[in-house]
């Protein structure tokens, strides 16, 4: 075999790869809020809004109520919700809150490495790096009580920290960026 011949597919294998690796990789939407009205939501009738428990979703499973981000997450919504008139009531309210926020490990392909000018078949070694990018993502639901229906929510997910409470730190600009796109203005 020739050396332009072997450069060649040399060439073509690493092609191949690289396709392969590329087709793996998803898109990052971090920060753009995703959100939902409801079709028979009538936002000039809602005055009162009440809560149900807030959920964490992490390596332990659900957890209702967690006494850290729990305070975090109804300070940053209630917030939100006082700035665009409405008030908040132990029961019965107009609209029932419904938030959750979750954590995950996402792995991301930093390199390839090929080993040198050797033919690239399967008894070549080949080395990637990659590292895990920790993502937060922040749920909120406004029902409508009578008619059980949402009737509004909102989806945002931002990049976080591993430093231990590095996401709590992000639940209000996150809850912010959401309910900027809520339909009554402040």
């Amino acid at each position: 075999m020739t050396n332009k011949t072997r450069h060649h597919q040399t060439l073509r294998h690493a092609g191949a790869i690289a396709l392969l690796c590329a087709s793996m990789l998803t898109p990052c939407f971090a920060g753009k809020p995703k959100t939902f009205v409801g079709k028979e939501a009538n936002f000039s009738s809602y005055r009162t809004y009440s809560w149900l428990p807030t959920k964490v979703l992490g390596k332990a499973g659900v957890v209702e109520n967690d006494p850290t981000a729990d305070p975090i997450l109804r300070n940053a919504v209630n917030a939100e919700l006082i700035a665009r008139g409405l008030k908040e009531v132990p029961e019965g309210g107009d609209l029932q809150v419904s938030v959750i926020i979750l954590t995950s490990s996402v792995p991301q392909l930093e390199a390839v490495l090929f080993a040198g000018h050797m033919d690239l078949d399967f008894s070549t070694p080949i080395a990637t790096m990659g590292r895990y990018n920790r993502e937060g993502t922040l749920a909120i639901n406004l029902i409508d009580t009578r008619t059980k229906k949402s009737a509004w929510a909102g989806l945002i997910t931002e990049n976080i920290d591993n430093k231990t409470g590095a996401g709590l730190k992000k639940i209000a600009p996150a809850a912010k960026k959401l309910f900027s796109k809520y339909p009554v203005t402040k």
